[in-house]
């Protein structure tokens, strides 16, 4: 089995059929896995049933059959009935062969996919354990509270384990493996009782999108606004100016209202931060367009860049950073 062992847990390319499930999952529940329980298709007894219309599930075994046990079965060569750990049936990964049960689940980049299972062996001999593993991504897990990713027990009760997984940058589909690697019968077609599969996602703590409001006026005149933002999960952002800006009188209100007196004539510009109920911060920026009451020379930014927009310049601020004023004529 040792050597077997070795090969079921080598990684496996990806053909056209597999190309077409994964863009299956990309239509189905983010993260979730389907059938987790086997409970489909129902109304199996006994055990060794080999099927090949296992909802959600696909298998590296070459031919295609996964095996399901229903009530009333008894496990050879103990004979001896294994209940399920919920629900009515269970699946064996070592069905015709050592073999790995898996799934594509669609994922977002940065998210974190939590997953747990049920695992028990099939033989109740002294020291006898089966052992499997669980791999996502590629990549072997290891449980909580364990120092290896081998998942092994016998056959008295049946084992729980999770983990977790952080979904790495541009993977918006995932593969999520149940590997064989060993029976304790020692016989490849026996052994890894597995059950109660389930995997979630926890999303990443985005950032509101960056502030940024421009207000424009003369020197010493009262000017005011409102800085927006969106939090992405629908939460309360929270305003706030990080630094003084010689020169400007301004103050920045937990709502996001604004109200700026500049002092000098200039292009002020205040650092600001927005952030939603998690601690999740954008730094964005107020910029206080102030000139001379007889000399309009700037107003916006649209006369400030004259080949950009309003909007926000992406890339380093012009003369007169951050912090900074900026002098008019």
């Amino acid at each position: 089995m040792a050597a077997a062992s070795v090969s079921a847990l080598a990684a496996q390319p990806v053909s056209a059929a597999e190309a077409a499930e994964a863009a299956e999952a990309a239509e189905a529940e983010p993260c979730a896995v389907v059938n987790g329980g086997f409970e489909e298709p129902g109304g199996l007894r006994g055990q060794g049933h080999l099927r090949k219309d296992v909802p959600g599930w696909r298998t590296s075994s070459g031919d295609g059959l996964i095996e399901i046990w229903g009530a009333g079965n008894h496990a050879d060569p103990m004979d001896f009935t294994v209940p399920p750990d919920t629900g009515d049936q269970f699946a064996e990964l070592n069905g015709t062969s050592v073999s790995t049960l898996y799934q594509d689940v669609r994922t977002l980049p940065g998210s974190t996919i939590d997953w747990s299972l049920a695992h028990r062996g099939r033989t109740r001999t002294q020291g006898s354990q089966d052992v499997m593993r669980v791999r996502i991504g590629g990549v072997v897990q290891v449980p909580e509270g364990q120092d290896s990713p081998d998942i092994a027990d016998g056959g008295d009760t049946w084992g729980h384990y999770g983990g977790s997984y952080t979904v790495p940058r541009g993977q918006r589909v995932t593969r999520v493996e149940f590997v064989s690697v060993s029976s304790g019968t020692g016989r490849p077609s026996y052994g890894n009782f597995l059950d109660s599969v389930s995997t979630s996602c926890s999303l990443p703590n985005q950032p509101p999108t960056v502030p940024y409001l421009v207000l424009s006026g003369s020197v010493g005149q009262p000017l005011d606004g409102s800085l927006t933002s969106v939090d992405h999960e629908g939460g309360e952002v929270t305003y706030s100016a990080t630094a003084p800006v010689p020169w400007l009188n301004v103050t920045v209100r937990p709502r996001g209202t604004v109200v700026a007196r500049a002092i000098r004539p200039g292009v002020h510009q205040v650092p600001v931060k927005a952030c939603d109920e998690r601690g999740a911060c954008a730094d964005g920026r107020v910029v206080v367009v102030a000139y001379r009451r007889t000399r309009p020379i700037a107003r916006s930014l649209a006369d400030l860049y004259p080949t950009q927009s309003a909007t926000p310049p992406v890339g380093p601020f012009p003369s007169g950073a951050v912090g900074k004023d900026r002098r008019m004529p």
